[in-house]
């Protein structure tokens, strides 16, 4: 018996599915099945029981999870502290993170990590926020940077930072220029939105409908860049985090205005980590640095 097989079977108890474990493993389902037939055997007691589409596991195999998880703690302490034996800070560190936070809010931190850490191979994968999760999980990336995680018993969550929403307008529209909007003067625009799974897009779509105000859902995106160019080209208006449209606005391609009570137009950046794997020392340092304030606040308050 493998550590491998041990995690593919914390994992099925974990998520109650055969699916699930697997895709968070990169292999097939019935691999996973055979895995876990091949445990049974081996210790000669019914680990799992199945039925209405769920796995659950029997008292044995409660008290294998239980071990299971331990020896897998163990194992990734025994790998860091080698990795922490070896040298300093090097290495290579994976992070994942969608493309409205890698691209605006993450970059400066990413260059004075590697500024402080040369010797460290920093991979930065910009992708959708249900990947990011599934590579947290599976062991592709030792960190992610999400909006909104959604809440897993196998993840920890970090606050990062928190975005102001704005509204983001071509300039001749009727609400360019204002100092401020109320959310009631949104109503029966046509807005251009992200996906509809994404959980920023169901954020705005919460606070929206809890101040009843209906907009027309004109186009949806998965990512803000296209979103962006949609409203250049006149074909409605979005809520997006300031900081990615401040570019724009200050060029005169879009206008931004903020809400005159910003308190529910926030939008909430963490960094989503397996609970139970341990920290590589690359790890600890770039987390000590996105804990830090930008440099323009640390500047301002110098």
């Amino acid at each position: 018996m493998n550590v491998a097989v041990m995690k593919s079977f914390c994992d099925l108890i974990e998520t109650g599915s055969f699916s699930k474990a697997a895709e968070a493993n990169s292999v097939s389902q019935s691999a996973v099945s055979q895995q876990v037939a091949a445990t049974e055997r081996a210790l000669g007691a019914r680990l799992v029981t199945r039925g209405g589409g769920f796995a659950m596991p029997t008292d044995a195999g409660l008290a294998f999870y239980r071990g299971a998880k331990d020896i897998l703690a163990r194992y990734e302490q025994v790998l860091a502290d080698i990795r922490s034996a070896t040298d300093a800070v090097r290495g290579v560190l994976r992070v994942g993170t969608i493309y409205s936070v890698g691209f605006y809010l993450l970059n400066p931190y990413i260059g004075r990590f590697l500024q402080a850490h040369p010797d460290v191979r920093l991979d930065v994968e910009y992708t959708r926020w249900n990947r990011i999760m599934a590579m947290v999980l599976n062991g592709e990336a030792d960190l992610g940077i999400v909006a909104f995680p959604e809440k897993h018993r196998s993840l920890e969550i970090i606050p990062f930072a928190t975005e102001e929403m704005v509204v983001a307008c071509p300039p001749g529209h009727r609400l360019a220029g204002r100092r401020s909007v109320e959310p009631g003067d949104l109503r029966g625009e046509k807005l251009i939105a992200f996906e509809a799974n994404v959980p920023t897009r169901r954020h705005i779509d919460r606070v929206l409908k809890g101040l009843r105000v209906n907009v027309e859902q004109a186009m949806e995106f998965d990512n803000v860049e296209v979103v962006k160019r949609a409203i250049e080209v006149g074909v409605g208006l979005s809520i997006l985090p300031r900081d990615t449209v401040e570019r724009e606005a200050a060029a005169g391609h879009l206008s931004m205005v903020p809400f005159s009570d910003p308190t529910r137009w926030h939008r909430r950046v963490s960094i989503i980590r397996r609970r139970g794997k341990a920290y590589s020392r690359a790890e600890r340092m770039l987390l000590r640095i996105l804990r830090e304030p930008p440099a323009s606040t640390r500047k301002e308050t110098a």
